[in-house]
């Protein structure tokens, strides 16, 4: 299994049970895979609030059987929260819209995604992401790599 099959089963299994109009249950985990496949309840983890106004709750964190990293986080943006700063990333990101509309700003470049829309982020992208519409944003971010 290499690191793209990670990234898009992760993030095709969160848009699928999104799409099922299943809540994610997902407690933050211990930080190691290597008891083998397992249930993430975030239904114990708390969200945690961000300086800009929005929330972001961390599912699981932990090592891969083949060394990696692999993250997860869900993340609300309330309508008119500024942007936070660029910034680098030095791993993957899977990034799945559930709720809303988002400006994904990266490589001197602006595009929207929609829920149902899923955002890919490469290995060194500098980059931000703003809540673009007028209610709430929601997404899942899955990332492999340090």
């Amino acid at each position: 299994m290499n690191r793209r099959s990670v990234m898009v089963g992760l993030a095709a299994a969160g848009v699928a049970a999104v799409a099922r109009g299943q809540e994610a249950e997902v407690t933050k985990a211990s930080g190691d895979f290597a008891g083998g496949s397992k249930v993430f309840k975030t239904s114990s983890a708390e969200r945690t609030k961000l300086p800009n106004g929005g929330e972001r709750l961390s599912a699981f964190m932990g090592t891969l059987a083949t060394g990696e990293t692999a993250s997860m986080h869900e993340s609300w943006i309330p309508a008119g929260t500024p942007a936070p700063a660029l910034h680098r990333i030095t791993h993957s990101e899977m990034v799945a819209v559930l709720e809303g509309e988002v400006e994904f700003e990266h490589d001197g470049k602006k595009e929207r995604a929609v829920a149902g829309d899923v955002i890919y982020v490469a290995y060194g992208t500098t980059h931000a992401m703003r809540n673009a519409g007028t209610g709430m944003a929601r997404y899942m971010v899955f990332q492999v790599g340090q």
